[in-house]
């Protein structure tokens, strides 16, 4: 009976490394009639670790900072046209925007060195509610959409950061990337935008609001040309 238990592991550990190894995809391959030119190399791409198991994650990751991207921009049309010409409420949007796109683009870069490929019918898995597609917003109403995106963004970045590093295949290299270039960085933007809230409803409080908002508009534009400078 033990030896049996012997046998079956070795049959199963034969089996795994048959499986999972590129070298025996192409030993195969070239000892195939067909030759090594028609045979599928299933394994001898860039793939390893937690990546198989985590790619429908980071594609609708990467298709909401996508997504989240295109609603800041026509946040930042709003706030460019004669009627609510907010020149620091446009000049902050468009730097959210700017911002969601290249981490949007940075996911795929991701994706695709790690052996994957990026699918961008992928729906992202943000959780909005019909309110939030109307995006013609005030000032401070537009500050709070911006927090809720940035919240939801922050969250799912933990959600995957937690399901790199308790999968069965435990993926350090996806953990890390998502801790290195999202986590902190979130936290960041985030702490900014509410502290915007917390400023503007004070001035809304204390004087008048034509005069409150275009101070604080004042503040932004100040803000984002010091920052870019």
């Amino acid at each position: 009976m033990m030896k049996l238990g012997v046998l079956l592991g070795i049959l199963l550990v034969s089996s795994y490394a048959t499986a999972e190894f590129c070298y025996n995809d192409v030993e195969a391959a070239c000892g195939s009639s067909s030759g090594a030119d028609n045979a599928l190399l299933a394994n001898c791409d860039a793939k390893y670790g937690g990546i198989d198991a985590l790619l429908i994650d980071l594609q609708a990751y990467a298709n909401a900072q996508i997504e989240s991207s295109f609603d800041y921009l026509l946040m930042t049309a709003h706030f460019a046209n004669f009627e609510a010409y907010r020149p620091g409420f446009h000049a902050m949007f468009l730097t959210l925007s700017d911002r969601a796109w290249a981490k949007g683009a940075d996911i795929i870069k991701f994706i695709l060195q790690r052996g994957g490929k990026m699918n961008f019918n992928q729906p992202p898995r943000l959780k909005r509610n019909t309110k939030e597609r109307h995006l013609e917003l005030n000032e401070l109403h537009s500050l709070a959409k911006a927090l809720d995106t940035e919240k939801k963004l922050a969250e799912e970045a933990l959600r995957i950061h937690s399901q790199a590093q308790h999968h069965t295949k435990q993926d350090a290299s996806i953990a890390h990337y998502i801790e290195e270039h999202f986590i902190e960085d979130q936290a960041l933007i985030i702490r900014k935008l509410a502290g915007h809230i917390t400023n503007l409803k004070s001035l809304l409080v204390d004087r008048d609001p034509s005069i409150s908002v275009m101070l604080f508009d004042d503040f932004l534009k100040n803000l984002i040309s010091s920052s870019s400078a």
